[in-house]
């Protein structure tokens, strides 16, 4: 009898370590993906028409599908950059870039407050220019 309280014991326990460490899994995977994104959005913002921005604008809506703020955020970029150009309000689309920029960053954890917006705005780029 005694052996049978140990075998269900180590059953359970065994069971329960496997669940424990799915859970941890499951959210450090989607703790990377998001942070991948960001990753991608934050490298290539000097160029939103590139490949990589274009991607990782594409990836914000599933990656980070449980954020109402970062869903919310992208949606008015969204419809601000597909506005027509000569009615499009530019600064306005910067804010909601720089918004957006926040809210995913906000989502992961990551402080913001220490950079202003045009920290957000601008890129580094220490590309020399060809003076020939």
């Amino acid at each position: 009898m005694d052996w049978l309280i140990v075998v269900i014991a180590a059953i359970i326990s065994g069971l329960l370590g496997v669940i424990i460490s799915l859970i941890y899994y499951r959210r450090h995977e989607k703790y990377q993906m998001k942070l991948k994104t960001l990753k991608d959005f934050t490298g290539y913002r000097y160029d939103l028409q590139s490949e990589t921005f274009t991607r990782a604008m594409n990836e914000i809506f599933i990656v980070f599908s449980d954020s109402t703020k970062v869903k919310q955020a992208l949606k008015r970029f969204y419809e601000n950059r597909m506005t027509p150009a000569p009615m499009r309000n530019t600064p306005l689309a910067d804010q909601y870039l720089v918004e957006l920029f926040k809210s995913m960053c906000e989502d992961l954890q990551i402080r913001t407050s220490d950079f202003t917006d045009s920290f957000f705005l601008s890129a580094f780029n220490v590309k020399k220019k060809n003076t020939a």
